[in-house]
């Protein structure tokens, strides 16, 4: 999912469907691929520090929880891709694979679970994944918002 300032939103009501509309709107969509592209290029250019790969984990979990240190992983469980092509310090790949842990959920954290039972607490679960549409977007546009900081040189700068 993009979510960029510099790319217009387009919109389609789901009643009253209209094939005239549908086809302007592909059109706009088009009209975009370049820029949209342009921008994945800049991101996969941009390689991270390790400070600001956390950074834009840290980010993530405080996007998703009210208290970061309660959510169920640490930061640096949400760099870790699932697939081997995943892998990489680029902005674009890292990017993504927080996106898909923090919005697909699944990640558990074996260290912070083992912690809470030796303190004799309950055992932090897995991120669960975001089912609300409205929060998917919330959500993506903020990484996006950070990512585009830290393209712009965020914590170099």
């Amino acid at each position: 999912m993009v979510c960029d300032s510099t790319i217009d939103r387009v919109r389609l009501r789901h009643s009253a469907f209209n094939p005239e509309q549908v086809i302007q709107a592909s059109l706009e969509m088009l009209n975009v691929v370049p820029d949209i592209e342009e921008r994945v290029h800049q991101f996969q250019d941009r390689i991270l520090t390790p400070t600001e790969r956390l950074a834009l984990a840290t980010g993530a979990l405080a996007l998703r929880y009210d208290e970061p240190n309660e959510a169920p992983v640490c930061a640096e469980k949400l760099l870790q891709a699932r697939r081997r092509e995943d892998e990489g310090t680029d902005l674009w790949r890292t990017f993504n694979v927080v996106q898909e842990n923090v919005v697909k959920g699944g990640v558990r954290d074996h260290s912070k679970a083992r912690e809470a039972r030796m303190r004799g607490e309950r055992a932090p679960g897995k991120i669960r994944e975001v089912k609300s549409i409205d929060e998917n977007m919330k959500l993506n546009k903020a990484l996006w918002h950070m990512a585009e900081v830290l393209r712009k040189g965020g914590l170099q700068a």
